[in-house]
């Protein structure tokens, strides 16, 4: 028979003004992670930590670097950020590199053949070349294995201004059709569900991707760090451009499944309100309405289709209120 349950961290709420036809703006909103969560490694870069400005950041407190070219603390404030921040890029490398990683590994490997969910947070923010050097470069986050594997990467195109991401597949990078903006803070959150093989990312709370394959040719499904990437466009020809980033935090979460992330698609000219669920392939997603957070009532369900974990679901008695709340949980 089949159980249901709602998990902390798979609640999602959704505030959305029914009155306002089709079209109307909402926001989704994400609970705080539960009490059980723990900390593989944080930190802020601060000198309380032992970051010094004066030296590259690949060598301090466990960072390494392979590759050359410009890395490092800055002191702060930089506006967005708070303190000293991380940074890799500007200062051009070595002729024959066109690429620096600089990572903290964590060696994360699993216990009794699986692994709980894994998440990465850090703000960033790309700062676009000079006339010094103008050539626009791309920056990223890239995850890798412990027998130093690359699994997945994030990239921002610097040069387009465009969110990619790549997989392990050799298919080269995709576009994820999110833009993103020079000297614009950013706060990124990438998900990992090892027992599942999916990954989720999302950037100031909109996903840009969701649900995709950590690996895709059977490699070792671990985690040995997050990386920070520079990767110049033309060997030779490196930009001045860099990217700062700050509060670099990964945690192991006791939940089984990706949270959830709900968008509002609008309203059908019928009356019914409909809410896409982007979640895991396969899953079956409730849809809750309220509104007043207080008293919950069934809005329907649907299964996340494969591939790309969605379920678009119809709560058909949305014009009863001006004004509902939404959340979802996963059924068993």
């Amino acid at each position: 028979m089949k159980t249901s349950r709602w998990s902390a961290l798979c609640w999602v709420w959704l505030a959305l003004w029914v009155s306002g036809g089709p079209g109307t703006s909402a926001a989704a909103i994400r609970l705080a992670a539960p009490a059980s969560e723990r900390v593989l490694f944080e930190t802020g870069f601060e000198p309380v930590e032992g970051y010094d400005p004066g030296l590259n950041l690949g060598g301090q407190n466990g960072w390494m670097a392979l590759g050359s070219g410009g890395n490092g603390v800055l002191p702060g404030p930089i506006d967005g950020f708070q303190g000293q921040v991380g940074y890799v890029g500007f200062l051009a490398p070595s002729a024959q590199d066109d690429l620096l990683n600089v990572f903290r590994p964590v060696a994360l490997v699993p216990v009794g053949g699986s692994l709980p969910l894994i998440t990465f947070t850090v703000s960033f923010q790309v700062f676009d070349s000079t006339t010094n050097a103008p050539y626009f470069d791309d920056f990223r986050w890239s995850a890798y294995n412990t027998l130093e594997q690359r699994l997945f990467t994030l990239d921002f195109d610097n040069d387009a201004l465009a969110v990619n991401f790549a997989l392990d597949d050799a298919q080269g990078f995709q576009p994820t059709g999110f833009r993103f903006k020079d000297g614009e803070a950013y706060d990124l959150r990438i998900t990992l569900n090892f027992a599942r093989n999916l990954w989720t990312a999302d950037i100031n709370g909109a996903v840009v991707v969701n649900a995709r394959p950590i690996t895709t040719r059977g490699s070792k499904l671990d985690l040995n760090e997050m990386d920070a990437v520079w990767a110049v466009r033309t060997p030779g020809k490196a930009g001045d451009n860099f990217m700062i980033f700050d509060d670099y935090r990964l945690t192991v979460l006791p939940v089984s499944e990706i949270p959830p992330t709900l968008e509002l698609l609008g309203r059908l000219t019928t009356g019914p309100v409909i809410v896409r669920v982007l979640g895991e392939p396969g899953v079956t997603y409730a849809l809750e309405y309220s509104s007043d957070l207080a008293h919950w009532f069934a809005g329907g369900q649907g299964v996340a289709q494969s591939p790309g974990g969605v379920a678009d679901i119809q709560d058909a008695s949305a014009g009863h209120d001006d004004f509902r709340f939404y959340r979802a949980r996963s059924v068993r």
